[in-house]
This record gives C-alpha cells, sequence and structure tokens, in this order.
C-alpha cells in the first residue's frame, strides 16, 4: 500500500481521491490537532520515525500573505514577521520532500511530491521552487468536468452565465463551487506529472470582479475554508496522473 502525507489539507479535498483509490493517506495539519504543527517535524529522527515511508507528499501551506489578492497588505505582513512565518512552513515542505525522496535505487513506487498556492509573490520570495521546472498553473474550470455535473446542473449554469455574474444567490454561488465552474488562477510546484488531462466547463462570472473570491471577505475561518478548498475536478485529475509516476518518468 503506498502512503501519502498531505499537509496543509484540512478539508482533505485534495487526498480523498488517492484515499478512494486505497492509499494510506495522513492528513497532516495543525487544525485536525495542535500536535501536528508542520514545524514539530523539523527534527529528521521524528520524521522518519513517524513516517516509516511516504511515497507522495501534496502541500498547501497558507497563501494569505503572498496572494496577489493581499499585495496591499505586504509590506506589513513583512514587517511584523508574518510573511518569514509563511515562508519558513513552505521551506519545511521543501525539507520534507528531499528527506522522503527514496535513495533506493531499486526503488520502483511513484514518488512525487508538490506544493500548491494560488499567483502572487511566492516563487519571488522563494526562488528555489523554480529548481523543480517552474510552475503549473491551472484554473479550476479547466478541470471541472470530473466533479460529474447532472443535466440539470449543466442547464442552469448556462443560465447563470447569462446574468453575468449580477444577482446571483447563495445558492447560486453553491453551484459554481460545487462544480468548480469558477477562475482562481492557482499554481504547484515540485516534481510531479504536469500531463494532468483536462476536462473544462466554461466558468462562470460570480461577481462584478469575477471570481466567487470576492463573495467571500472577512477573516473567519469558515470564509478562509471556502476561498482555499482545493477543488474536487482538479484533486481528481491530479490524482489521476500522479498515481504512477514512475511511469511518466520513464
Amino acid at each position: 500500500m503506498y502512503t501519502l502525507l498531505s499537509l496543509f489539507d484540512y478539508s482533505g479535498n485534495w487526498s480523498k481521491p488517492f484515499e478512494d483509490r486505497g492509499w494510506n493517506v495522513i492528513r497532516w495539519d495543525i487544525k485536525l490537532s495542535e500536535f501536528m504543527d508542520i514545524m514539530s517535524l523539523s527534527n529528521a529522527e521524528i520524521s522518519l520515525d513517524l513516517f516509516e515511508s511516504i511515497d507522495g507528499i501534496i502541500a498547501a501551506p497558507p497563501c494569505t500573505d503572498f496572494t496577489v489578492s493581499g499585495a496591499q497588505y505586504w509590506p506589513i505582513k513583512d514587517a511584523d514577521g508574518r510573511t518569514e512565518t509563511s515562508l519558513e512552513y513552505v521551506r519545511q515542505v521543501l525539507r520534507l520532500a528531499d528527506l522522503f525522496e527514496p535513495t533506493d535505487p531499486e526503488y520502483d513506487g511513484p514518488f512525487f511530491w508538490t506544493l500548491e498556492n494560488p499567483v502572487g509573490r511566492l516563487p519571488k520570495l522563494l526562488p528555489a521552487l523554480n529548481d523543480f521546472g517552474g510552475a503549473y498553473y491551472f484554473h479550476p474550470y479547466e478541470f471541472a468536468g470530473y466533479t460529474s455535473p447532472t443535466k440539470d446542473d449543466l442547464a442552469r449554469l448556462d443560465n447563470l452565465r447569462l446574468l453575468d455574474g449580477k444577482g446571483l444567490s447563495d445558492s447560486d454561488i453553491d453551484l459554481i463551487l460545487e462544480t468548480n465552474a469558477y477562475t482562481k488562477k492557482t499554481g504547484l510546484w515540485g516534481n510531479f506529472n504536469r500531463d494532468i488531462r483536462k476536462d473544462p466547463i466554461e466558468p462562470i462570472k460570480a461577481s462584478s470582479q469575477g471570481t466567487f473570491t470576492q463573495r467571500y471577505g472577512g477573516k473567519s475561518e469558515n470564509t478562509k475554508e471556502k476561498r482555499s478548498n482545493t477543488p474536487r475536478g482538479f484533486a481528481e485529475a491530479f490524482c489521476i496522473a500522479n498515481l504512477d509516476y514512475r511511469s511518466y518518468l520513464n
């Protein structure tokens, strides 16, 4: 059985397709337990004791200090240390990827690792991320077909598309989220299969600015989760592409 280490995956969206296919999924997120702080894994011996063998790592570290939508707050966060704290989380992901990458030449598993963050300044603050092939960017709507929308869902989305982002109800937004028919430019960095098959649905303009995230402002954990949850369609497509990562490399 292969094991996936899923970091900052409180919702479980990204790792669920692997779990559904029989992988042992270890979700490590401080929101799940106060003992699951990623920085508690700084000691390599502790990490190796906890996780004997890791075949894949996915990570979605906090993005609020990097995303371009919060650029007006960057100087304040740089000055008070929040930016540096968030960067250390990302560095820790890189350390863990290096720690668990197999060195046994006879290992024939699918080992891959990837780190996700919305478009922003992260690759400029941490240029080392670009050492692994640069960024792979995507929008959720490009994989929306994997959510298996019904004919009724698609018909309703067609009607919502005509509204041009005006007068949408909360239930309309819920449908857009559920089907992933929205834009949110997101980047992936790491060693993973970039040949991820797309199955797009034309995106819906969900607000006057275009994206649904504008409807979920505020600092509450609930709204933050809605803005940051990994889209289900992308998660499914990513899983399918990386189940046999070794074959992709060969």
